[in-house]
């Protein structure tokens, strides 16, 4: 939390970012889809960057919660400044229950800070309890089929991706630096598998976890520039579905 604290401001200016637009939220709004009507928490959601569009693109209510107190400042502020309607809640996503159950849950860059599959199946199980009976967790994550650390440097999109495993191991921290006009700043994500996020998601009570490669902008087609991040995608997006538990097998 103090890590996040201290780094909000740089946080929220790097949403400035070119990949930002042109492939992180493209992506995550193609994945979405249609969101008019639905109540959405948003895990994870920073300074509410998402969960002011979310808001826009028609969601009929949406709430941004966070475990940093700066973060959920500088949302407050922005939702005080130009009012959508948005709440924010300063909490664990690990602990958070809403007052009521949700559609939908989104989260860009949650799962990837668990440092222990302990830690991931309580962040998927967080979500799970967030939905009704029937529901859809989406969200973005740091992309556990590019190991970081290799030939692709990402300096170009306004960061960098290492790793001290090569290739990383289960927990490995990966390190992000991000750059900006005021300097640098970064923090650490935590690798796990493929398999052990699947293993996650199916623990959790979801029914059809699958990954989601990020696309580009069309209008960004033919252009040379995106052709690092689109070969190795540092980030990547998931989308998982939730239907009936299943009730005691009969002996």
């Amino acid at each position: 939390m103090a890590e996040y604290d201290s780094i909000a401001r740089q946080y929220r200016d790097s949403k400035r970012l070119p990949f930002r637009d042109h492939l992180e939220r493209y992506s995550l709004f193609r994945m979405l889809g249609d969101v008019g009507g639905l109540r959405i928490v948003d895990l994870a959601c920073g300074d509410g960057f998402y969960t002011r569009k979310l808001k826009k693109a028609g969601a009929s209510h949406v709430t941004g919660v966070d475990i940093s107190a700066e973060m959920i400042r500088l949302a407050d502020e922005s939702e005080r400044r130009r009012p959508l309607g948005c709440s924010y809640v300063q909490a664990d996503a690990a602990n958070f229950v809403p007052a009521e159950p949700v559609e939908l849950v989104v989260a860009a860059y949650l799962l990837n800070y668990a440092k222990t599959r302990a830690e991931l199946v309580r962040l998927c199980l967080a979500a799970r309890n967030c939905l009704r009976g029937s529901g859809r967790f989406v969200g973005l994550n740091d992309n556990p089929h590019v190991a970081p650390g290799g030939a692709v440097a990402y300096l170009k999109y306004g960061f960098e991706r290492g790793c001290d495993g090569t290739p990383p191991r289960e927990g490995d921290a990966v390190r992000y630096r991000f750059f900006g006009s005021d300097g640098s700043f970064e923090f650490s994500n935590y690798y796990h598998s493929p398999a052990t996020y699947e293993e996650a998601f199916r623990e959790a009570g979801f029914r059809d976890f699958r990954w989601v490669p990020f696309e580009l902008d069309p209008a960004q087609h033919g252009d040379p520039f995106w052709d690092d991040f689109m070969h190795s995608p540092p980030l990547i997006g998931f989308d998982a579905g939730t239907g009936p538990r299943p009730g005691p097998t009969a002996n």
